[in-house]
């Protein structure tokens, strides 16, 4: 009898330890599931200047690195340029009841929407500096969308075989080539000597091509200067350096332009 009942009491033992088992590991697989629920994100809709202090944030500009708190104000949009502020918040007033808040600009940029590339022109907006940042938030968020950026209509890109008998031009302390241009125009002609960089330092010469001579003070890059000389026919454009000159030379001919260009060293 004795030993029956210390049998029984074992087996009830036993028996409670496995439901308790069963009781613990329950609880703990509910609370896995929902610390895993939290930590979903869900997704939200930023606006156009959100996105652009996620830009401004992940780039290499000083300001964000110099300062705690950026916020970031669009001053102008167009369809061709984004002109970001980029300012910080300062409490002057000693009351925490009063505050007297105070915004101080601390960088300016230009986000050129084309070429997706941004500019420093706080120092000078004549000479901007690129600023590197996280691209894939190009492709993460639809920029054009959130700032109304219309799209471009698609322009006829101009024709790389309109170079015909082209030569090469060499020298004593020249080079250059010279071609014939199946087009009239020389305006076109020179719009894609702008458009493609065909000349050294091209970002120097005027957007559009003036109607009447004139000149030009540069010096930067060693350019001195550039001169204009425009007729009905022909114009011809110097670029002065410190060593030397280029020279740009259009002429029209029936239905084409002939276009030399030269780089003179002294």
């Amino acid at each position: 009898m004795k030993q029956s009942a210390i049998l029984f009491f074992v087996l009830f033992m036993f028996g409670c330890q496995k439901a308790s088992n069963h009781t613990e590991t329950t609880p703990k697989v509910k609370n896995a599931e929902i610390i895993e629920q939290k930590t979903v994100e869900p997704n939200r809709e930023i606006n156009c200047e959100e996105f652009f202090r996620k830009v401004v944030l992940s780039s290499n500009l000083s300001a964000v690195k110099n300062y705690k708190d950026i916020f970031v104000r669009i001053e102008s949009s167009s369809d061709e340029k984004i002109v970001l502020e980029l300012y910080v918040k300062n409490n002057l007033s000693e009351s925490s009841k009063n505050q007297q808040i105070v915004e101080n600009a601390v960088a300016w940029l230009n986000f050129i929407p084309a070429s997706e590339k941004l500019f420093d022109i706080t120092a000078d907006p004549e000479e901007p500096l690129e600023v590197s940042f996280n691209r894939e938030l190009l492709t993460k968020y639809d920029f054009k969308t959130l700032c109304g950026i219309r799209a471009k209509k698609s322009v006829k890109p101009v024709n790389n075989n309109l170079k015909t008998n082209c030569k090469e031009i060499t020298g004593e302390m020249l080079s250059g080539e010279e071609c014939i241009i199946s087009t009239n125009s020389l305006e076109a002609v020179y719009n894609e000597i702008v458009e493609k960089s065909l000349v050294r330092d091209s970002e120097f010469l005027l957007k559009k091509l003036p109607k009447i001579n004139t000149s030009q003070k540069i010096n930067k890059n060693g350019i001195v200067e550039i001169s204009y000389k425009v007729s009905k026919n022909s114009v011809i454009i110097e670029m002065f350096y410190e060593g030397g000159i280029t020279d740009v030379e259009l002429y029209r001919q029936d239905q084409s332009v002939k276009r030399k260009i030269v780089y003179n060293a002294d």
